[in-house]
């Protein structure tokens, strides 16, 4: 099985190419700027490229595409909607272009958000996979756009909608909650964060292994690949603040009435796994997957 890995000097991405070799599945991996890793094959590229994204395709030949690049910062989205809409869907549309004419039968597995639904469910339990989107922001609405062009491909296709991802790599382009309550506590500063927006957290790398069976398993469809647990902002820091031995304390929380982003937030938008643990997904606790990074992250835990 030959994967190729967008985004994979990203968050998800870079857990993607770790797990694949785990499992004795060489990726060829691609993004902007400096190889990850020294010993994968990796090509730098710009995926709003036409013509440069289908001699990707051409040269890779991939079984399996693996597509977690995207502009991810939900306010940065909103404010720069054509840029948005240029990375999460341009992007996705001429991969799906180059597959169908050059490798019609790879299996694309597209990395999506809980930001497609509003968060107004008409029953308070998490969303499952077929609930009714209906995108508050820029970032959301752009993933569900690209949802609807991987849709249209004609080979095999999955989509993976996750949440709330935190983690730490060695070439992550921007922080995450985990890192940067880490960092805010330990300078001894005050953070503040939402006690009313409800979510799932999850850890990178079980996104990752999430993705890795969808792709061995060749599941096609709409899968939800998300943590466990049910929390808040606040409440992930104050577990964050406690295996780090931090002072949760400097935590404040805070609703909309506080702080008002420039991208409106989902106010609830858990997302069901039931699905996925059909298929083997079985991710961390919070607490589990805190403790492990804790263990074996020195970088964070500085």
């Amino acid at each position: 099985m030959r994967v190729l890995v967008t985004g994979a000097r990203g968050l998800i991405g870079y857990h993607v190419a770790q797990v694949l070799t785990e499992q004795k599945v060489e990726p060829v991996l691609t993004s902007r700027g400096e190889a990850p890793f020294p010993n994968l094959p990796y090509r730098a590229l710009d995926l709003t490229q036409r013509d440069a994204v289908h001699q990707l395709i051409r040269d890779t030949s991939p079984d399996v595409v693996i597509h977690s690049a995207a502009m991810t910062l939900v306010d940065a989205c909103q404010e720069q909607p054509a840029v948005c809409w240029l990375r999460n869907v341009t992007a996705t549309r001429y991969l799906l272009e180059a597959l169908t004419k050059e490798k019609p039968q790879a299996h694309f597995i597209f990395v999506s958000t809980d930001f497609v639904y509003d968060g107004f469910p008409a029953e308070e339990r998490p969303y499952v996979e077929g609930d009714y989107e209906a995108p508050l922001s820029v970032y959301g609405a752009s993933k569900l756009a690209a949802e609807a062009w991987v849709k249209l491909y004609p080979g095999p296709w999955t989509i993976a909608r996750t949440a709330l991802v935190y983690g730490w790599t060695p070439t992550l382009p921007r922080d995450n909650i985990l890192l940067r309550v880490i960092h805010r506590l330990s300078q001894g500063g005050v953070i503040q964060l939402f006690a009313n927006q409800v979510r799932t957290p999850t850890w990178a790398r079980d996104v990752a292994i999430g993705l890795f069976l969808l792709a061995e398993k060749r599941a096609q469809g709409l899968y939800h690949i998300a943590g466990s647990d049910i929390e808040t902002p606040y409440t992930f820091g104050q577990k964050v603040a406690k295996v780090w031995n931090l002072p949760g304390e400097l935590i404040q929380p805070i609703t909309e009435l506080d702080f008002r982003s420039p991208a409106p937030r989902p106010p609830y938008s858990p997302l069901s796994i039931a699905k996925a643990r059909a298929i083997g997904y079985n991710p961390h606790t919070t607490e589990e997957a805190l403790q492990l990074l804790h263990s074996t992250t020195i970088w964070v835990r500085g």
